[in-house]
């Protein structure tokens, strides 16, 4: 720097060459440069229902279920999007407590073409009204419970345990999404103004996964610790707004197939990891 003070600070290597070594050791360079595998959600879920339909892919609430029943419940469902009007690159709301049913839906959105956007309960109405008008969301999934919170949404709304899910196929729908097609719209906190959504493509998704397989071991997951910072449905900072990263492990038995995911209640999830 004395020798030359007009150099950019970004053009300083701080690291010898003993740490260069280290950190491509542990990072897993020639890992991290493969591509990723160019595969929707879905379609990687898919491939592991075949796999071992009969693994357990949730546990909530003293209640298990297997790939193959998210599988056929998140069909089902995705069955009923399409007749209610949702197709490939739509929003659809997610108004949903952390539960098994909240992971089967956001699979059943995906295998609409659609993105889901998660929305938080606790947050006041107003900022589920901005998100379901900035979104432009074509319908919401909640529950009997949390339906009065949407308000006078003008879209379909579609509760997780309508009795009309029962007489949908649990075959795969016609429609699907693409690695480039956007998977969930992420909304910023808006501690420094108006919240902003994000979109995450499946590929962004994909690869995250892939990356950490090649530079992280991971046993099998339950995701109740690792949950509360990574969750995909949990608060963030003051905003309330609930947080949706392509790298957290909510969606772990969809993300990371032969996962199992373990929901952490609502009481749990809350607390800071701090």
């Amino acid at each position: 720097m004395a020798a030359d003070p007009g150099r950019r600070l970004s053009s300083i290597d701080v690291l010898d060459d003993d740490e260069h070594a280290r950190l491509d050791q542990c990072a897993n360079r020639s890992a991290l440069r493969r591509p990723s595998a160019g595969a929707s959600v879905p379609a990687l879920f898919g491939a592991w229902v075949q796999r071992a339909p009969h693994a357990v892919a949730i546990r909530c609430a003293g209640r298990s279920w297997t790939y193959e029943q998210v599988e056929s419940d998140a069909n089902r469902l995705a069955h009923l999007l399409v007749d209610r009007g949702v197709g490939r690159g739509q929003r659809v709301g997610l108004l949903l407590e952390r539960s098994a049913e909240a992971v089967i839906a956001i699979l059943g959105v995906l295998k609409t073409g659609a993105a889901y956007v998660p929305m938080d309960p606790a947050v006041p109405a107003a900022r589920i009204g901005f998100m379901v008008a900035d979104a432009g969301m074509r319908a919401v999934v909640t529950s009997a419970e949390l339906r009065s919170r949407l308000g006078e949404f003008g879209g379909a709304i579609v509760e997780v345990d309508d009795p009309a899910l029962a007489a949908h196929p649990a075959t795969p729908v016609a429609a699907g999404s693409a690695a480039d097609d956007v998977a969930h719209v992420i909304y910023t906190s808006g501690t420094t103004g108006t919240p902003k959504g994000v979109a995450v493509t499946h590929a962004n998704v994909t690869q995250l996964f892939g990356a950490l397989d090649a530079g992280v071991k991971l046993g099998p997951i339950r995701c109740g610790a690792s949950a509360i910072r990574w969750h995909s449905i949990s608060r963030c900072g003051r905003s309330g707004v609930r947080c949706c990263t392509a790298g957290d492990w909510w969606w772990c038995p969809i993300r990371r197939p032969g996962r199992r995911k373990s929901c952490a209640p609502n009481s749990l999830a809350s607390v800071s990891p701090c």
